[in-house]
């Protein structure tokens, strides 16, 4: 019995240790070939120094609404965009959209954390509540999978605020 229950973390363990092992193999070629910026960015980083980069990329993108400084500092240059309301890949693409976007609303950030999964892949994620002149109210949450310090996907998560009978609803 005691056997049975050990099997089971002993391999979780085992996957966990080596994951990042094979993710440090194919992830600086990715860093590269999508166009990371080599100058403010750097292939490996702790978990403490890429959620440092991602809070920073959130205040100056979100909150000051610099979209191209945030863009150009930490996101590659043809970073992969699933996020359903852009149609593209890359900050030539996601800047010009995001600012008019952003333009004269608020975003006030809820939350912005770093993990990684069982593979060792590190993902960053940004909740926030916004306030847009073109869609009111909103509650989204940006996933952005990071490759040391550069950001190099991305995907969202939008919803509209609506009066609910939970009182902590959304935030």
């Amino acid at each position: 019995m005691y056997a049975t229950t050990l099997l089971p973390l002993l391999a979780l363990a085992i996957t966990t240790l080596t994951a990042p092992l094979d993710t440090r193999r194919w992830g600086p070629e990715e860093y590269y070939s999508l166009g990371c910026p080599t100058n403010t960015t750097k292939p490996y980083a702790s978990q403490y120094q890429q959620t440092e980069v991602l809070n920073t990329f959130a205040n100056e993108v979100f909150v000051h609404q610099e979209v191209a400084l945030g863009y150009d500092t930490y996101a590659a240059v043809n970073f992969i965009n699933h996020a359903p309301e852009v149609a593209g890949n890359g900050t030539a693409i996601v800047i010009p959209f995001q600012s008019a976007e952003l333009k004269g609303g608020s975003v006030v950030l809820q939350r912005v954390f770093v993990g990684t999964n069982l593979t060792g892949t590190s993902f960053g994620t940004i909740h926030f509540r916004g306030n847009s002149v073109a869609f009111g109210e909103g509650d989204i949450a940006g996933i952005w999978r990071m490759i040391g310090t550069c950001l190099v996907e991305y995907w969202d998560v939008a919803s509209g605020v609506e009066a609910s009978e939970n009182p902590i609803a959304y935030f």
